[in-house]
This record gives C-alpha cells, structure tokens and sequence, in this order.
C-alpha cells in the first residue's frame, strides 16, 4: 500500500514569515519529553488513545497530560474524546507549515 504525501511547495524567501503559532509551536517541541512524545505520535500515523502514549513511553499520567495540552494549545495535535477515552494524533498541516518555513531558510 502507498501512502500518498503531501507535495511541500517551497516558500521563496521574500515570503518567508513566522507567526506567533509557528513559534509557540517551536516552544513546545523544545522539551525532550513533548518531542518524544510528538515523535510517537507522528511515527504512530494514527490517533492513539493517552493511555497507551503513557505506557509506550512510561510518562507518569500527570506528567503526560501536561505535555499533551502543550501541544494541543501550540496546534501540534490534535485531541478526540470519544466516551472515556481520549485520543491524539498529529496536525500534519501545522507540520508541514513548519517544515516549509525551515527548509525555505535552512534548506
């Protein structure tokens, strides 16, 4: 099965602009633990319910939640509630803003 990825157009550089969400966003993957946990969540390529991000990466629940709505609020990932449970998965549009906007300036 091939996954189909989308197309990163490069910005030129005279248009090349951060916002305040892309820099919230850098904010919150400067913490190891966000970045582990966010790189689970993009290596998942699924939405995954908190308590499984908690075991797979042994986060204390507290400790997890806290990281979790960091990356919500920086527009990372995104959340689900569904009965009990809630799930998180990757906003792949903000990452690919963000990718864009690296490799326009670095690339």
């Amino acid at each position: 099965m091939t996954t189909l990825r989308p197309t990163l157009r490069p910005i030129p550089l005279m248009k090349l602009d951060a916002k305040e969400p892309h820099a919230e966003a850098f904010r919150a993957l400067a913490h190891l633990t966000r970045l582990h946990v966010f790189f689970f969540l993009v290596r998942s390529r699924r939405e995954i319910p908190a308590g499984e991000i908690q075991e797979a990466l042994a986060v204390p629940a507290p400790t997890l939640s806290h990281h979790l709505e960091i990356l919500t609020r920086a527009g990372l990932i995104r959340r689900r509630r569904q009965e009990r449970y809630v799930y998180y998965a990757v906003r792949p549009e903000m990452v690919i803003d963000l990718v864009r906007l690296l490799t326009a300036c670095c690339g």
